[in-house]
């Protein structure tokens, strides 16, 4: 078996998240905080997935979070900012171990991400060196599909080129990583980057 594509999934594997200043920025100002048990994050996160899908524009989605999480006195632009602290930093180890497959030029090199438009746009707004090794971005705004969709899988599978067997997906949500398995695809859990690059040497998969 020659694996020839190797998909990264971006937030908590090479991208951390930090959900914690948007929720201390929430709890805040919502009439919600006096008791947490009705601030209603979860059902937020969970309709969020539209937006995702880039099925919803960005003053829809700022109406979204001003009916569940009653934030109304937040105007847009200070609710996106708080929206996209989300989106912390590079995680150093795995940018170097990209950095690493992208100049050995053996492995298509591809991005499978649940992002919506205003975390890609500030993603974007960073420059990040490490966007470019890849060479797909599959964004789920832009194709409008999630992950765990095994559409979304099997539109990966066209991107690659080959064969679902010689592809291995690395994702940080058990869920994803079990619906790539079920197109064949060989799916890795992410939990850091030593146990990927012991994965890694399992499939023999070469970093110099």
């Amino acid at each position: 078996m020659t694996i020839k594509a190797l998909i990264f999934d971006l937030g908590g594997v090479i991208i951390e998240l930090d959900y914690s200043n948007f929720y201390k920025k929430i709890t805040s100002i919502s009439p919600q905080r006096e008791n947490p048990r009705t601030l209603n994050l979860l059902e937020f996160f969970r309709h969020s997935d539209l937006y995702h899908q880039g099925k919803m524009k960005d003053n829809e989605f700022y109406k979204l979070a001003c009916d569940i999480l009653q934030i109304c006195m937040l105007d847009q632009s200070e609710f996106y900012e708080a929206f996209n602290s989300i989106v912390s930093h590079p995680i150093p180890e795995t940018v170097d171990l990209l950095k690493k497959l992208k100049e050995i030029k053996k492995y298509k090199l591809i991005a499978l991400s649940d992002v919506n438009a205003s975390h890609w746009n500030y993603v974007l707004n960073k420059n990040w060196e490490f966007l470019d090794y890849f060479d797909e971005l599959i964004l789920s705004y832009q194709v409008h599909m999630t992950k765990p969709d095994p559409k979304i899988f099997k539109y990966a599978v066209k991107k690659a080129k080959c064969k679902p067997k010689e592809i291995v997906f690395i994702d940080d949500g058990f869920n994803n990583v079990r619906s790539a398995k079920e197109l064949g695809i060989i799916g890795i859990h992410y939990t850091n980057v030593k146990k990927l690059i012991k994965e890694f040497e399992k499939l023999k998969i070469m970093l110099n």
